[in-house]
Protein backbone atom coordinates (compact mmCIF):
# COMPACT_ATOMS: atom_id res chain seq x y z
CA UNK A 1 0.00 0.00 0.00
CA UNK A 2 2.88 2.53 0.97
CA UNK A 3 4.30 1.73 -2.09
CA UNK A 4 1.49 2.20 -4.61
CA UNK A 5 1.10 5.58 -2.30
CA UNK A 6 4.36 6.81 -3.20
CA UNK A 7 4.97 6.03 -6.55
CA UNK A 8 1.48 8.20 -7.05
CA UNK A 9 3.06 10.53 -5.04
CA UNK A 10 6.22 10.68 -7.28
CA UNK A 11 3.67 10.34 -10.39
CA UNK A 12 2.19 13.73 -9.13
CA UNK A 13 5.36 15.70 -8.35
CA UNK A 14 7.18 14.96 -11.79
CA UNK A 15 4.01 16.28 -13.59
CA UNK A 16 3.93 19.15 -11.22
CA UNK A 17 7.62 19.67 -12.20
CA UNK A 18 6.99 18.89 -15.53
CA UNK A 19 4.52 22.03 -16.15
CA UNK A 20 6.91 24.33 -13.89
CA UNK A 21 9.56 23.75 -16.49
CA UNK A 22 7.22 24.41 -19.23
CA UNK A 23 5.72 27.91 -17.99
CA UNK A 24 9.19 28.51 -17.67
CA UNK A 25 10.26 27.87 -20.87
CA UNK A 26 7.11 29.71 -22.33
CA UNK A 27 8.18 32.35 -19.94
CA UNK A 28 11.82 32.81 -21.57
CA UNK A 29 10.57 32.11 -25.04
CA UNK A 30 8.38 35.73 -24.82
CA UNK A 31 9.69 38.69 -26.58
CA UNK A 32 8.34 42.17 -26.11
CA UNK A 33 8.81 44.26 -29.25
CA UNK A 34 10.58 47.35 -28.18
CA UNK A 35 9.13 49.55 -30.65
CA UNK A 36 6.79 49.84 -33.79
CA UNK A 37 7.98 48.07 -36.75
CA UNK A 38 6.15 47.19 -40.22
CA UNK A 39 5.29 43.18 -41.01
CA UNK A 40 6.17 41.37 -43.64
CA UNK A 41 4.74 38.15 -44.97
CA UNK A 42 7.65 37.09 -46.53
CA UNK A 43 11.73 38.22 -45.57
CA UNK A 44 11.50 40.19 -48.47
CA UNK A 45 11.97 44.08 -47.98
CA UNK A 46 11.05 44.47 -51.85
CA UNK A 47 7.73 43.54 -51.13
CA UNK A 48 4.68 45.19 -49.41
CA UNK A 49 4.51 45.13 -45.43
CA UNK A 50 1.54 43.62 -44.43
CA UNK A 51 1.35 45.91 -41.38
CA UNK A 52 2.86 46.62 -38.27
CA UNK A 53 2.75 45.47 -34.96
CA UNK A 54 3.20 47.62 -32.20
CA UNK A 55 4.93 48.53 -28.92
CA UNK A 56 4.96 46.15 -26.04
CA UNK A 57 3.38 43.09 -28.41
CA UNK A 58 4.39 39.82 -26.87
CA UNK A 59 5.87 37.52 -29.94
CA UNK A 60 7.24 33.90 -30.02
CA UNK A 61 10.51 34.15 -32.14
CA UNK A 62 9.47 31.20 -34.73
CA UNK A 63 13.14 31.69 -36.55
CA UNK A 64 15.33 34.03 -37.85
CA UNK A 65 17.17 34.57 -41.44
CA UNK A 66 20.20 37.27 -41.11
CA UNK A 67 18.71 40.56 -40.14
CA UNK A 68 14.76 39.41 -40.92
CA UNK A 69 13.11 37.77 -37.47
CA UNK A 70 9.89 35.31 -38.22
CA UNK A 71 7.34 35.82 -35.12
CA UNK A 72 4.34 34.67 -34.28
CA UNK A 73 1.51 36.97 -32.04
CA UNK A 74 -1.58 36.54 -30.47
CA UNK A 75 -4.45 38.83 -29.75
CA UNK A 76 -8.20 39.04 -30.14
CA UNK A 77 -9.80 40.20 -33.36
CA UNK A 78 -13.57 41.78 -33.59
CA UNK A 79 -16.06 40.24 -36.17
CA UNK A 80 -16.04 42.93 -38.92
CA UNK A 81 -12.89 44.48 -38.04
CA UNK A 82 -10.32 41.07 -38.09
CA UNK A 83 -7.82 43.57 -39.75
CA UNK A 84 -6.92 44.70 -35.85
CA UNK A 85 -5.47 42.81 -33.08
CA UNK A 86 -5.85 44.00 -29.90
CA UNK A 87 -4.41 42.57 -26.39
CA UNK A 88 -8.19 41.41 -24.66
CA UNK A 89 -11.63 41.25 -25.65
CA UNK A 90 -13.26 44.61 -25.57
CA UNK A 91 -10.28 46.65 -24.50
CA UNK A 92 -8.55 48.80 -26.99
CA UNK A 93 -4.83 47.67 -26.03
CA UNK A 94 -3.69 47.62 -29.78
CA UNK A 95 -1.09 44.55 -31.10
CA UNK A 96 -1.02 45.36 -34.72
CA UNK A 97 -2.61 46.66 -37.73
CA UNK A 98 -3.12 44.54 -41.00
CA UNK A 99 -3.56 45.79 -44.62
CA UNK A 100 -6.76 44.23 -45.84
CA UNK A 101 -4.95 41.93 -47.75
CA UNK A 102 -3.45 40.23 -45.00
CA UNK A 103 -6.46 38.71 -43.15
CA UNK A 104 -5.86 36.19 -45.13
CA UNK A 105 -2.86 34.80 -42.71
CA UNK A 106 -4.57 35.28 -40.05
CA UNK A 107 -5.65 31.85 -38.08
CA UNK A 108 -8.46 32.06 -36.18
CA UNK A 109 -10.00 29.62 -32.89
CA UNK A 110 -12.31 30.06 -30.08
CA UNK A 111 -14.69 33.12 -29.96
CA UNK A 112 -16.83 34.70 -26.99
CA UNK A 113 -19.66 37.58 -26.89
CA UNK A 114 -18.27 40.10 -24.58
CA UNK A 115 -21.25 40.68 -22.25
CA UNK A 116 -20.97 44.15 -21.59
CA UNK A 117 -21.62 45.27 -25.55
CA UNK A 118 -22.70 41.99 -27.07
CA UNK A 119 -19.61 42.03 -29.91
CA UNK A 120 -17.95 38.74 -30.54
CA UNK A 121 -14.50 38.38 -30.12
CA UNK A 122 -12.01 35.71 -31.74
CA UNK A 123 -8.42 34.76 -30.64
CA UNK A 124 -6.46 35.61 -33.41
CA UNK A 125 -2.94 34.20 -34.22
CA UNK A 126 -0.65 35.54 -36.80
CA UNK A 127 3.01 34.88 -38.02
CA UNK A 128 4.92 37.59 -39.91
CA UNK A 129 8.64 38.80 -40.68
CA UNK A 130 9.94 41.92 -39.36
CA UNK A 131 13.82 43.56 -40.67
CA UNK A 132 15.78 43.82 -37.27
CA UNK A 133 13.74 44.31 -34.35
CA UNK A 134 14.25 45.40 -30.96
CA UNK A 135 13.17 42.80 -28.82
CA UNK A 136 13.28 42.72 -24.73
CA UNK A 137 13.02 39.93 -22.02
CA UNK A 138 10.60 41.89 -19.84
CA UNK A 139 7.79 44.60 -20.38
CA UNK A 140 10.02 46.45 -17.53
CA UNK A 141 12.72 47.25 -20.07
CA UNK A 142 10.39 49.00 -21.89
CA UNK A 143 8.17 50.68 -19.66
CA UNK A 144 12.18 52.04 -17.95
CA UNK A 145 11.79 53.83 -21.21
CA UNK A 146 8.08 55.05 -21.47
CA UNK A 147 8.13 56.44 -17.77
CA UNK A 148 10.34 59.38 -17.88
CA UNK A 149 9.00 60.12 -21.31
CA UNK A 150 5.71 60.19 -19.58
CA UNK A 151 6.88 62.05 -16.88
CA UNK A 152 8.37 64.82 -18.99
CA UNK A 153 6.38 65.23 -21.68
CA UNK A 154 3.06 64.85 -20.20
CA UNK A 155 3.18 67.57 -17.18
CA UNK A 156 3.37 70.67 -19.11
CA UNK A 157 0.12 71.58 -19.53
CA UNK A 158 -1.89 69.55 -16.41
CA UNK A 159 -1.02 67.72 -13.01
CA UNK A 160 0.63 64.26 -13.79
CA UNK A 161 -2.25 61.75 -14.15
CA UNK A 162 -2.16 58.55 -12.26
CA UNK A 163 -2.40 55.66 -14.60
CA UNK A 164 -4.34 53.33 -12.83
CA UNK A 165 -7.27 55.94 -12.15
CA UNK A 166 -8.90 55.15 -15.84
CA UNK A 167 -8.75 52.37 -17.66
CA UNK A 168 -7.24 50.88 -20.73
CA UNK A 169 -9.79 52.25 -23.23
CA UNK A 170 -10.31 55.83 -21.31
CA UNK A 171 -6.49 56.07 -21.59
CA UNK A 172 -6.95 55.40 -25.48
CA UNK A 173 -9.72 58.32 -25.79
CA UNK A 174 -7.43 60.45 -23.45
CA UNK A 175 -4.43 60.44 -25.54
CA UNK A 176 -6.21 60.89 -28.89
CA UNK A 177 -6.14 64.13 -28.05
CA UNK A 178 -3.61 65.19 -25.52
CA UNK A 179 -0.64 62.83 -27.54
CA UNK A 180 -0.02 65.45 -30.60
CA UNK A 181 0.27 68.08 -27.79
CA UNK A 182 3.51 66.40 -26.54
CA UNK A 183 5.37 67.04 -29.75
CA UNK A 184 6.31 63.82 -29.71
CA UNK A 185 6.94 61.07 -32.77
CA UNK A 186 4.03 59.19 -33.25
CA UNK A 187 6.24 55.98 -31.85
CA UNK A 188 6.71 57.67 -28.63
CA UNK A 189 3.39 58.45 -28.40
CA UNK A 190 1.91 54.79 -28.76
CA UNK A 191 5.22 54.27 -25.89
CA UNK A 192 3.50 55.85 -23.60
CA UNK A 193 -0.03 54.82 -24.94
CA UNK A 194 0.92 51.29 -24.06
CA UNK A 195 2.93 52.34 -20.45
CA UNK A 196 -0.12 53.81 -19.50
CA UNK A 197 -2.94 51.16 -20.85
CA UNK A 198 -0.84 48.13 -18.93
CA UNK A 199 -0.76 49.99 -15.61
CA UNK A 200 -4.26 51.44 -16.04
CA UNK A 201 -7.77 50.53 -13.71
CA UNK A 202 -8.26 47.25 -15.60
CA UNK A 203 -4.92 46.30 -16.87
CA UNK A 204 -5.24 43.01 -14.67
CA UNK A 205 -7.70 42.03 -18.08
CA UNK A 206 -4.61 41.81 -20.31
CA UNK A 207 -3.07 39.32 -18.81
CA UNK A 208 -5.84 37.38 -17.66
CA UNK A 209 -7.71 36.84 -21.04
CA UNK A 210 -9.92 33.39 -21.44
Amino acid sequence: MQTVLLRSLLAFLLVILSLSTAQAQDSRDTRYLDGTYEVWASPDEAARPIGKLLVAAPLQVVSQTGDWVEVSLEGWTQTGAERVLYAAPGIRVLRAALAKSATDQLQFSESITDPDTDLIWTRTALTGWLKAPVLQPSLQDIWDRAEPLFGERCTACHQRRIADHYTANQWTSHLKVMGPRTGLPKDDQFLIRAYLQHHAKDAARLFNTP
